[in-house]
């Protein structure tokens, strides 16, 4: 089934459906959420319901807005921004993606072009859905967040190291630190990504290295990280990515 006919099978159910309770339309994606589903689950296109809140970005994965999503008919979905009025002008044909959490917490990324937009909302059509493991590593952010490293498990109260956090991702990180790790080291890192969320523990392995005048620049990859924790730390991308966008909007 391709992904038109898949959104077409949404029209053609009751409107209960599509109209949810006043109380399901303001649900927030930052709500506790049961275990993930499996590795299967998460190759069939997901289940896009009116009213959940998703982002806007561009290919590139700079946030545009933050918005409700409307099944609108005819392979269109629409996207109502949050605050209204406030969504930033765009092309026809223009190309984003739709990203956001179903009910089940698996997290979602629609290629699209919108079709029609005002300051209100847009229109996006010509949807292609990217799989899990197509889509992990999109949702990288730019961040300067404090962590910490931890060279040795073992030691962990005799040496903890002060790094900063360049960019963050489902799948690692860049940060800078100033102690030299080999390419293939490994190492922990606690991370607070949002004050929202709790605390992350990573296990970091060094892929490439930088040395710096005052630091070195690494780019780590997580390992092991469990499925339930890479969503949440996607939640936590998306509140940090809502932040920076209305601190620049605050700041216009």
């Amino acid at each position: 089934m391709g992904l038109l006919e898949w959104i077409q099978q949404f029209f053609d159910r009751d409107d209960d459906f599509l109209d949810l309770p006043e109380e399901d339309s303001t649900e927030s994606p930052e709500e506790d959420f049961p275990p993930p589903p499996s590795e299967e689950d998460s190759k069939i296109p997901p289940e896009l319901y009116s009213g959940m809140r998703v982002e806007v970005t561009t290919p590139e994965n700079h946030l545009l807005f933050v918005g409700r999503l409307k099944i609108y008919g005819a392979g269109v979905l629409e996207v109502r921004c949050e605050p209204e009025g406030q969504a930033p002008q765009a092309m026809y044909k223009q190309a984003v993606k739709i990203r956001g959490f179903q009910k089940n917490a698996q997290a979602f990324s629609l290629n699209g072009t919108v079709c029609r937009s005002c300051e209100d909302f847009w229109h996006i059509e010509n949807l292609q859905f990217l799989q899990s493991r197509d889509h992990r590593d999109f949702f990288r952010q730019h961040a300067e967040l404090k962590g910490t490293v931890i060279p040795n498990q073992r030691y962990r109260e005799q040496e903890q190291l002060p790094c900063v956090v360049q960019d963050i991702s489902a799948s690692g990180v860049r940060l800078t630190v100033k102690k030299e790790f080999e390419v293939g080291s490994v190492f922990l890192m606690d991370l607070t990504v949002v004050s929202e969320e709790a605390p992350f523990a990573f296990t970091c392995q060094v892929e490439w290295r930088n040395q710096r005048r005052r630091d070195f620049e690494y780019g780590c990859h997580f390992q092991n990280l469990p499925e339930k924790e890479q969503e949440r730390l996607l939640q936590a991308i998306f509140a940090l990515q809502r932040k920076i966008l209305q601190s620049k909007r605050d700041a216009m």
